[in-house]
């Protein structure tokens, strides 16, 4: 097998990990879980997983006090926030459409980055950004009929969450080991989460078996798959196209929504769907020819 083909596929089971996400939301609270106990006990496996990982690899996972510390806010007021955000709009919408809301993200973080000064707009670049939104509203109809409001409001938010903890990542943390980063964001997450689970004593502990089952596939599946699948990749194609090839985890996720949850789609919102897939591709192809121009420079 290619290097290409073989990093193609390791993308593309990142994808497939991460899409499973909404779809095991959907399960455990099915079976009587809420948002808290999903989020505390995917993080502590997900977590113990990744610190498992670092020590089978002899990884070095040390970092300064600084980087920790940045670490540590970026996993509790970032992705921590964000996966919050993300489970709550799931209980309002459907796995599909909560999907779609959060890949508005990579036009979200376009947006950020023209305005603070580290992207220029260009005619490409507004027309992706038109096609995005365009699918938005197709997505949620204009009048919002039969949408729910608090599970937009959510979905939303986690997309603007999620960009702002990738471009804060990226200023942040450009000499910390992508694996040990991501492994320290996830600790943080399940430590405010276990405690927040403490104090409140929300945490639900009388799940049947089906219930820890499916949390314990999300940890695996929908985390520690997707994050290795998507660094194991990168040696192999780049960034910029192990980031086109993950464009394909919405479309995973709908076709999974309808064939595992019996959700239907209508013709408005896959089109708006498609819309937006085909402004984040744009977006993305320009960021990798972006990429080979600098590499061809280089050399």
């Amino acid at each position: 097998m290619s290097p290409h083909y073989k990093g193609t596929l390791l993308a593309l089971s990142s994808a497939a990990g991460f899409a499973t996400l909404p779809i095991f939301i959907k399960f455990s609270y099915a079976v009587g879980a809420n948002t808290l106990t999903i989020l505390t006990t995917r993080f502590i496996l997900a977590g113990t997983c990744l610190w498992l990982i670092l020590y089978w690899r002899n990884i070095n996972a040390s970092v300064s006090k600084k980087a920790g510390i940045q670490l540590a806010l970026l996993g509790v007021v970032g992705y921590g926030a964000m996966s919050a955000t993300f489970a709550a709009s799931i209980q309002y919408l459907t796995a599909s459409l909560s999907s779609m809301l959060l890949y508005l993200y990579p036009a979200i973080v376009s947006i950020l980055a023209i305005v603070l000064g580290d992207d220029q707009l260009n005619w490409r670049k507004f027309v992706a950004l038109f096609i995005c939104f365009s699918g938005l509203l197709l997505i949620l109809g204009v009048s919002f009929t039969g949408v729910s409001t608090v599970g937009v409001i959510c979905g939303v938010a986690s997309a603007i969450i999620y960009s702002l903890y990738i471009l804060a990542g990226n200023r942040l943390l450009k000499t910390v080991d992508s694996l040990v980063a991501t492994t320290y964001v996830c600790t943080a997450a399940a430590i405010t989460f276990t405690f927040t689970s403490l104090v409140s004593g929300g945490f639900i502990f009388t799940l049947p078996a089906s219930g820890w089952l499916t949390l314990l596939a999300m940890a695996i599946f929908s985390t520690v798959v997707g994050i290795l699948g998507i660094f194991a990749a990168l040696p192999y194609i780049g960034p910029s196209n192990a980031a086109i090839i993950s464009s394909a985890e919405p479309v995973l996720t709908i076709l999974m929504s309808i064939s595992l949850l019996g959700e239907k789609i209508t013709p408005p919102q896959l089109g708006g769907g498609l819309l937006i897939l085909a402004g984040i591709f744009i977006l993305q192809r320009r960021g990798s020819e972006r990429q080979s121009e600098k590499s061809s420079e280089a050399s």
